[in-house]
């Protein structure tokens, strides 16, 4: 048998799963084009780009009428005017179309287009038939078009990116392909499912660490699947191998690799990042390669204690950082991976080890640079849960249940995540639309994600932490869900909820920078977690009036120059 299992896991002569980018050669046009979904349509006078790519970056500065006044009514939007929190750039819609003649190498695959986001909502139309989209752009999706290709002539993939109303965001987003688009091709019988690894270090130490790997599996064969998992280190070297036949119990159904144990592991950390490499294969019964992904991990262990706050590998880490939101300055919400690596390497040079990804996803890019430098990522889905900051095309409440399982499932084999974040300042909004201060959609969310994910905690930013801006003499109730209470700005009251109640555990997930010094010395830095500095970046949107284009109040100037500040 173990021969049998050595031929299969050395029969690798299939083709397998091939991933083809799809970011070059758009055509692309600003304005609500009638008719630009449908094949026929004529795009030669539209321009060519390469996403990602950001279209609102491009439009010129709108100043504010004479009769715009702010409105106060939204206690967290800061409206100073029609544009001041979307970085006075007008909103619109921007069509991007492609024109490809799918390769015939396709045909008898499965054909699958992967998106990892559209700002801020799109519709996702091929060969003039709309085939899907998004209602909240930060998360990634996938469209299978096997049976919708026509072989041997011209098919056109058109998508309509609409950045919303002026007070759908509290900032700029940007708008359209602002991320990566690719084409993946697989086995149409038997092939690993979207984001299909979960990979867990539950046993950590210096001499031995055991690895779960969890695989995802499509089979429509009647046959048992047969899978390997190979783990190599940093250097290429192979330190674990495991092969496994799995009984096909259901079309699609999560195959384990139990108990790999890996001598003497080299622990990732935030001085010595290493990571590992897993690649998973799925084998045909008749042995050839059927489907393949490779995914990196880091070994390490996190513990969380209201004695101590938290440890990374049994050591206490405090987090020392930044809460920015997601665009890139002058180059605005494009996902640049040499852009998000600068940030990185100058925030890590200024002594910064972690970074809240307020308040979405980032992208691929920037999870995978976090785990090479050894950044802590505290990772946000939301900001309030209301229709209006989630797109404002769809309602919040049925958004979720897709977005959670997309998010954890992208994200969680990242080692640089240490805790989920499913929301920001709740409490403002705490009568609308739930009247138990968002006690009930906390569970139904936080009971989907632990499907996903089980190894992480789960928080929410409050701001206030009390009941009322006003009476803030106890925690929310929300506060006594979460597993970690975290605070925007309320540091004050750790040392007393702490004391009333002993259990909770203390981030400060937003601080001032001009409250620089006592909002970091005063907390009791060896019981609490750590803190995040909001808009250590000066990035634009919500700005405090024309003509300033945003926010100013960080350490780095926009372009990233370091203010006098940043050396305190």
């Amino acid at each position: 048998m173990a021969a049998l299992l050595l031929a299969f896991a050395m029969d690798v002569s299939a083709e397998g799963r091939k991933i083809e980018s799809f970011n070059y050669g758009w055509r692309f046009v600003l304005g609500n084009v009638s008719g630009a979904e449908q094949p026929q349509f004529d795009d030669s006078q539209w321009r060519t780009v390469n996403v990602p790519h950001d279209f609102q970056i491009e439009q010129p500065w709108v100043a504010p009428d004479a009769s715009e006044r702010a409105d106060n009514s939204d206690p967290g939007a800061n409206i100073r005017s029609r544009l001041s929190s979307r970085g006075f750039k007008e909103m619109g819609i921007g069509w991007y179309r492609k024109t490809f003649t799918p390769d015939e190498a396709w045909k008898g695959k499965r054909v699958v287009l992967d998106f990892e986001g559209i700002m801020y909502v799109g519709d996702v139309f091929l060969n003039g038939k709309l085939v899907g989209g998004t209602d909240y752009g930060y998360v990634g999706f996938e469209i299978d078009i096997t049976k919708l290709l026509k072989y041997g002539e011209p098919n056109v993939l058109a998508v309509k990116a609409d950045t919303r109303e002026p007070n759908n965001s509290r900032w700029y987003t940007g708008g359209g392909l602002f991320r990566d688009v690719d084409v993946v091709i697989t086995d149409p019988k038997v092939y690993l499912m979207r984001h299909p690894l979960y990979i867990a270090t539950p046993q950590v130490s210096e001499a031995e660490a055991v690895v779960s790997v969890q695989a995802e599996v499509a089979c429509y064969n009647k046959q048992a699947v047969k899978a390997e998992v190979v783990i190599t280190d940093a250097e290429g070297n192979e330190v674990a191998r495991k092969m496994q036949e799995f009984k096909r119990r259901q079309s699609t159904y999560e195959y384990k690799f139990d108990d790999i144990k890996l001598q003497n592991p080299k622990l990732w950390d935030c001085e010595n990042p290493h990571l590992y490499t897993a690649q998973v294969t799925v084998f045909h019964a008749d042995g050839k390669m059927a489907d393949q992904v490779t995914e990196r991990f880091g070994v390490r262990s996190v513990e969380f204690s209201p004695a101590f706050g938290m440890k990374l590998n049994g050591k206490k880490v405090l987090l020392k950082g930044i809460a920015n939101h997601h665009s890139l300055g002058a180059l605005g919400s494009a996902a640049y991976p040499r852009a998000i690596e600068k940030r990185i390497q100058q925030l890590k040079e200024f002594g910064v080890n972690h970074i809240r990804t307020s308040h979405n996803p980032y992208s691929v890019d920037f999870m995978n640079l976090c785990d090479q430098y050894g950044i802590l990522v505290v990772d946000e889905l939301y900001d309030k849960w209301l229709d209006q900051y989630c797109g404002g095309r769809a309602p919040w409440a049925l958004l979720w249940q897709k977005d959670i399982p997309e998010w954890i499932k992208r994200d969680r084999n990242h080692p640089s995540v240490v805790f989920w974040s499913l929301g920001n300042e709740l409490q403002t909004y705490w009568h609308i639309p739930h009247a138990d201060w968002g006690v009930t959609p906390y569970r139904m969310q936080r009971e989907l994600l632990k499907r996903y994910d089980s190894t992480r905690l789960v928080t929410v930013a409050m701001h206030p932490r009390g009941r009322h801006m006003d009476t803030d003499s106890l925690p929310a109730p929300l506060v006594h869900e979460t597993d970690i209470a975290s605070y925007n700005y309320r540091y004050m009251y750790f040392p007393g909820d702490s004391k009333n109640f002993p259990h909770m555990m203390f981030y400060q997930s937003e601080a001032n920078t001009s409250n620089m010094g006592p909002n970091f010395f005063e907390m009791d830095l060896d019981k609490v977690i750590g803190l995040a500095y909001w808009g250590q970046i000066d990035y634009l949107g919500e700005s405090g009036g024309w003509p300033a284009k945003g926010w100013a109040q960080g350490v780095f100037d926009i372009s990233l120059q370091p203010k006098p500040i940043a050396y305190t």
